[in-house]
């Protein structure tokens, strides 16, 4: 016996404090390497939410400026058929509602497969990004599909309000006159 000690129960001492000082070193070190991680992943999906938003600005963009040339066309072409609508006393709420009324179906059309191809485009995107480290979640809520819809109606009114004049200001005489 050393000064009250076994042998044993001083190695089994040493022993235990070493363990705690072990352990306490690889704790500490590994409670760190995690923050580190988790403070980077944030900062990474903070930046991924900017990429994002500019990619949702482009989309609208994107659609304004399609919708947009798609009822100026549709204007245009059609501006004998106008004419003649106006010649045979239609009004001016009639000759914009049977106009725009096609171009609201077509949004109808547009958003149902849209919402069915984006769901498959969003579950392949999603396999393709997924990596050992970090791994993002499949899922999609119902919000986002009743924002998408709403935004989408939203720029197709918003051109049917901005080429509202354009029928209007249709010269009957002229778009009367026959081509040759």
């Amino acid at each position: 016996m050393i000064y009250g000690f076994s042998p044993i129960e001083y190695v089994f001492d040493a022993l235990l404090a070493v363990i705690s000082l072990v352990a306490s070193l690889f704790c500490s070190t590994g409670v760190s390497v995690l923050n580190d991680m988790r403070v980077m992943v944030d900062n990474m999906m903070q930046s991924l939410d900017y990429i994002i938003l500019l990619v949702i600005a482009c989309a609208g963009a994107l659609g304004f400026v399609v919708i947009y040339n798609l009822n100026n066309i549709n204007i245009m072409e059609r501006s004998r058929e106008i004419a003649m609508l106006k010649v045979l006393g239609f009004y001016h709420r009639e000759t914009r509602s049977y106009v725009f009324r096609e171009t609201v179906i077509l949004t109808v059309i547009g958003c149902l497969l849209g919402l069915g191809f984006g769901k498959l485009l969003h579950e392949f995107v999603m396999d393709q990004i997924n990596i050992e480290m970090v791994s993002f979640k499949k899922q999609i809520f119902g919000s986002s599909y009743i924002i998408a819809v709403v935004v989408t109606f939203m720029i197709t009114f918003l051109v049917n309000l901005m080429l509202q004049k354009k029928i209007e200001k249709i010269n009957m005489a002229e778009s009367l006159k026959s081509v040759e």
